[in-house]
């Protein structure tokens, strides 16, 4: 049966507003409880409600009826407590009220567990939000007018329940913010699925400290769930027990107690024992940021160090070269296994060391590439890393070089302010170690194609690189130096050293063999503060 008219004054109690006029002419007061079917005299309900302070509405309808509700094991007096009304052919009724506790709808359950609306839905606010008083000590908030009943069955707390379901709780949430801001604390009891945590994770950021996120067991879909299996007593000290809200980011020490009890160990070496004795090795979530002039040669240290990952760690990697093609990459990364230049025609290596060098290669599995060249977007870049860590387990990212991604972009440093932020928190993310190659501004006074040297400010996007970066590294040499030696020697420089501190400006000569293409570390070089 439908309301014809809502909102009219009772002539039995004197009420402004509470009187509905059904469809058949009959009324029914949602104040004193009064019914007239057409045309009779008015004459008392003959049930009485129980309500929870603070509720004087009587909410019924001529073919309704309060009883409980065996299915879910939902008393009477709960029922009755919510004002909650079934009809003879299985409908549910659940009253809503507006802000000032006006009755303005119902919320009609048919027994086909469909749902419709008689009434002003628009200024309904939460369901049962009329029964409790603001400032309270807590109240627990469910995702379904049947859980609200549940919960308050099993606990005897102040229950309400959202109006359509998790896809609208933040919006609902929203609404009744200042009546749910006057209690202390809030339990967010929503369903158990994935609709339902993340509506739990949104109202627990808009309501903030005073949230509390109850965690279901059990695979218990709902609080209906806990009552119908008879689990009272554990859904109170899972009740009791429902974790305090904290914004992601904020842990205490119980958090991480297990973590912090692992003592601090070496991350893994580097291709160079100098290297790794300053640094400690590599660690998961950390960015190495190498910065150098052009033909200098970083190009030429990142692969050693990826054939050393391949050949010495046993590790698979993953290369993202945007100025060099994958087949001279290969050629590069398989001299360096071998001592040869494969790269370089008509030098000491045969065609079937070659061929059999690319058989080793290939059976290895460990070098993974993209194809491309040339500038290229963040965006498509992260997700090659995500996938090369997804898809294939690899730990170690080679990207040479950085500035390539904004190359396209308006504001240069503020994209890769951006990027550098990103890239952080991917490593983070996945667990991975990401090295990456930076062109450098030119700087006051040598080049540094000729020996000048490389400080931080050199970087492009400098002040987001050394943000972000655990370790910065700056390779210098004279290309035009006239000793053969020093021509073909290169001083890595520690910039930075966000670990220790103490390698920060500690620097070591490498030495290029230009027989067979190896880096080999030249400690008596070190003293000519030109190298």
């Amino acid at each position: 049966m439908a309301f014809k008219k809502i909102h009219q004054p009772c002539p039995d109690c004197g009420g402004t507003d509470p009187l509905a006029v059904n469809d058949d002419g009959s009324t029914k007061c949602f104040n004193c409880g009064s019914y007239k079917r057409g045309g009779e005299t008015s004459e008392p309900l003959s049930h009485t409600y129980v309500y929870p302070e603070a509720s004087k509405a009587v909410v019924g309808r001529s073919d309704a009826f309060v009883a409980g509700f065996p299915a879910r094991r939902l008393t009477t007096a709960t029922m009755r407590a919510y004002a909650v009304e079934q009809t003879s052919d299985g409908q549910v009724l659940f009253p809503y009220h507006d802000k000032v506790g006006k009755f303005v709808a119902f919320k009609i359950r048919g027994a086909d567990k469909t749902f419709k609306v008689e009434g002003e839905w628009k200024g309904a606010t939460l369901f049962g939000q009329d029964k409790f008083p603001k400032g309270g000590k807590v109240v627990t908030l469910t995702e379904g007018e049947f859980d609200a009943l549940a919960v308050y069955q099993m606990t005897g707390v102040p229950s309400v329940s959202i109006r359509t379901g998790a896809q609208g709780g933040l919006s609902d949430c929203k609404a009744a913010f200042e009546w749910l801001d006057s209690f202390d604390k809030v339990v967010i009891c929503f369903d158990n699925d994935e609709a339902g945590l993340e509506a739990t994770k949104k109202v627990a950021e808009l309501i903030g400290s005073k949230a509390c996120m109850f965690r279901h067991i059990n695979d218990y879909k709902d609080a209906c769930d806990w009552l119908q299996n008879k689990s009272e007593a554990q859904f109170n000290n899972a009740w009791v027990g429902a974790e305090a809200y904290k914004p992601e980011g904020i842990v205490t020490v119980t958090d991480i107690k297990e973590r912090l009890l692992a003592p601090p160990v070496a991350g893994v070496p580097w291709c160079f024992d100098t290297l790794t004795e300053l640094t400690y090795g590599r660690r998961k979530g950390e960015l190495y940021a190498f910065g150098a002039g052009v033909g200098v040669g970083k190009t030429d240290v990142f692969t050693q160090q990826i054939a050393y990952d391949i050949d010495k760690l046993g590790l698979r990697v993953g290369v993202i070269y945007l100025e060099q093609n994958v087949v001279e990459t290969s050629q590069r990364v398989m001299g360096k296994l071998d001592k040869k230049l494969y790269h370089v025609p008509d030098m000491n290596w045969t065609r079937k060391e070659y061929e059999e060098s690319v058989d080793r290669l290939e059976a290895r599995d460990q070098l993974y590439m993209m194809e491309h060249f040339g500038a290229m977007g963040w965006r498509s870049i992260k997700t090659i890393i995500k996938f090369f860590k997804k898809a294939y387990d690899i730990d170690h990212i080679y990207l040479d070089h950085l500035t390539a991604l904004s190359a396209n972009e308006q504001d240069e440093r503020r994209a890769l302010d951006g990027i550098m932020a990103d890239m952080a928190s991917l490593a983070q993310e996945l667990g991975i170690i990401i090295h990456f190659i930076s062109h450098l501004t030119t700087p006051e006074g040598s080049a540094h194609e000729e020996g000048g040297r490389v400080l931080e400010k050199h970087f492009t996007g400098s002040r987001a690189i050394a943000r972000w970066s655990h370790y910065m590294f700056g390779l210098e040499r004279n290309k035009q130096h006239t000793d053969p030696v020093k021509r073909q020697t290169t001083t890595f420089r520690v910039l930075k050293d966000r670990f220790t501190g103490r390698a920060t400006g500690i620097k070591f000569g490498l030495q290029y063999n230009q027989n067979n293409g190896i880096l080999t570390e030249s400690v008596d070089l070190m003293e000519d503060d030109n190298i």
